[in-house]
């Protein structure tokens, strides 16, 4: 049974909102640079500018994925620093505050955040034969491959969670995913490098992956009989799509929606 993908209203206005704000951006620079052209006192460039890309890519973020805690962590961080630079915040006003108003935000997202809640009731109502059914796809799948269902590679992490979320901030992370049913997934890259393959991974239907890399890379491997297909954002970055097509046309699709700040995502 083939499960299909909806890509409706919802998915449109979000796509249209990412896109007003990145060229908004676009448009504000090139005012910008005419006005300097003409002799007229304007500058974009006030003290803690350079705060605004973060703050950005944070509400693109969340309009085209959804609120989670890392893009509301990225949102309070550039308005911290943008309030700290405009000296906005009094001298009684410490670090300790921030640091305690973003924990609680932090348990608030992980509270009531309803890809959470939705994850935790699938765990607690398990088909039994649809799990016995995944288990020999799965081992059918590597074996396929040439490769045992229990083969381990000491270099990554392994991982077989059918909708997983990664993310690497100031650090690097390499995952092999093997997931029964691959249903989607949550890249995030903050500050770091993540590299995630889903070479062994089961997909028999169309899925979404959201990648978002925000000075830092995303790398991106599927299976050879998917065709992936790339919605992107690149705000001062880059997407490059590296898949090579299948000439069966009815096989899945893998639609990576990316969001590229200051990085890059690379995908095969």
């Amino acid at each position: 049974m083939t499960a299909e993908v909806d890509f409706g209203h919802n998915g449109s206005m979000k796509q249209n909102t990412a896109k007003v704000l990145v060229g908004l951006i676009i448009v504000f620079v090139g005012i910008n640079l005419i006005l300097k052209a003409a002799g007229i006192e304007f500058s974009f460039f006030f003290t803690g500018w350079w705060t605004l890309p973060i703050i950005i890519v944070a509400i693109v973020s969340m309009t085209s994925g959804g609120v989670g805690p890392w893009n509301f962590g990225l949102l309070l961080l550039g308005f911290w620093l943008l309030a700290n630079q405009q000296d906005w915040i009094p001298q009684w006003f410490n670090s300790t505050y921030v640091v305690g108003a973003a924990i609680i935000g932090f348990g608030l997202l992980f509270i009531f955040n309803p890809r959470h809640q939705e994850d935790s009731q699938e765990r607690e109502h398990v088909d039994p034969d649809r799990s016995s059914y995944r288990s020999e796809g799965r081992r059918e799948s590597h074996e396929s491959r040439g490769q045992s269902p229990y083969s381990t590679n000491s270099s990554s992490k392994r991982d077989n969670t059918d909708y997983p979320s990664y993310t690497a901030v100031f650090s690097g992370q390499e995952i092999r995913n093997s997931a029964d049913n691959l249903d989607g997934s949550t890249l995030f890259a903050l500050f770091g490098g993540l590299t995630v393959d889903f070479r062994d991974a089961r997909i028999d239907h169309d899925i979404i992956v959201d990648a978002s890399a925000v000075f830092g890379g995303i790398d991106i491997r599927f299976p050879s009989n998917v065709r992936v297909v790339t919605r992107a954002t690149p705000l001062f970055g880059g997407v490059e799509n590296k898949a090579k097509d299948p000439l069966d046309r009815s096989v899945p699709t893998v639609t990576v929606r990316c969001l590229a700040a200051f990085g890059g995502v690379d995908i095969k």
